[in-house]
């Protein structure tokens, strides 16, 4: 082998090399997750943070407006598309959600559900691999009379303990999360905090989607059923 063989044999070694190394560090990296909603009075904030491969893959949402119109018109959502550092506006919307609405949504979560082959077992494996890094919540209650508040309180503490137990069946846990309840007795108030962080390995969530395409195309008519969710919207 010449010195020119020998030399195109060095830098494809280098680069087959370079290209293990970016890919174990691409695989070992990790899919970071952040939800946050927030009411006081009448004002509502929800935002969701996703991260990944290091944090040159990132999405932000936020909703700073939930307006609740009545039962027969439904709820207005304000949608806001930001940047990283959420100081810049990248784009925005407004939906309305009312009762059609969410009927139909219902029937598609149903053939969604129907044309995955063992959807539960997909969604309990995948949130089995995620870890709960942080979790607050902080509920505020008083409905202007003592007994009522004391009861509605201990309702309240009932249904985040059922609803942690739950979650922390499915998911690992990092950390004690940060739970409370406090009553007002003096006071007709409601406000609530909660904030969870999670992540996942980007080699999982990788394995997991993939999991996920095989199994909605398992179904005998999974393809047909995937095309009506996909490509027909909402009737209202």
């Amino acid at each position: 082998m010449g010195k020119k063989g020998a030399l195109c044999m060095t830098w494809w070694g280098w680069t087959l090399a370079v290209g293990a190394a970016v890919a174990i560090a691409l695989l070992a990296s990790k899919v970071s997750f952040e939800l946050f909603y927030s009411r006081v009075k009448d004002n509502d904030r929800l935002y969701i943070y996703c991260k990944a491969v290091y944090g040159l893959v990132q999405y932000r949402l936020e909703v700073p407006v939930i307006a609740f119109k009545g039962l027969g018109k439904g709820i207005t959502f304000k949608e806001e598309h930001v940047n990283e550092r959420g100081d810049r506006l990248m784009a925005e919307g407004t939906q309305e959600v009312n009762k059609d609405k969410v009927i139909q949504y219902f029937k598609k979560a149903k053939i969604f559900v129907e044309a995955t082959y063992h959807m539960r077992d997909w969604l309990y494996d995948t949130m089995s691999k995620v870890t709960c890094t942080q979790l607050h919540w902080t509920t505020r209650i008083g409905l202007g009379d003592a007994p009522e508040t004391a009861i509605t309180t201990g309702i309240v503490w009932t249904l985040k303990s059922s609803l942690l137990t739950f979650l922390f069946t499915h998911i690992k846990r990092c950390g004690n999360p940060k739970i409370q309840v406090i009553p007002d007795y003096g006071q007709a108030v409601f406000t609530t905090e909660l904030k969870w962080k999670g992540q996942m390995r980007f080699d999982q969530a990788c394995a997991s989607l993939v999991l996920f395409m095989v199994r909605a195309l398992k179904n005998k008519g999974s393809f047909k059923a995937w095309q009506k969710i996909l490509s027909k919207p909402p009737e209202v």
